[in-house]
């Protein structure tokens, strides 16, 4: 495998982390906006909290933020892996 397509896993967990978060902010203000509609799912996903309170942003945003952050380095670090089997 080339250093050209290797995946840096940081990089990798802190865009994930970021997009995710980004989402569940999303979906909050939507679930606060509009009340029951299908984002509050997502949000219930990351909390216990009632989806369009500060509560469930807060905690929300912690979790929805690891929760990025671990599926970015997973996906980085088995794209590394299986690059290796890769014919030269």
């Amino acid at each position: 495998m080339t250093d050209a397509s290797k995946l840096s896993v940081i990089r990798c967990a802190a865009s994930s982390a970021a997009a995710l978060s980004t989402v569940f902010v999303l979906c909050w203000l939507a679930a606060t906006l509009f009340g029951p509609i299908g984002s509050h799912m997502f949000v219930t996903m990351f909390t216990l909290a009632p989806p369009g309170s500060f509560v469930a942003l807060g905690a929300g945003l912690c979790w929805s933020i690891v929760f990025g952050a671990a599926v970015g380095g997973l996906f980085a670090a088995f794209h590394n892996w299986i690059g290796h089997w890769q014919r030269p």
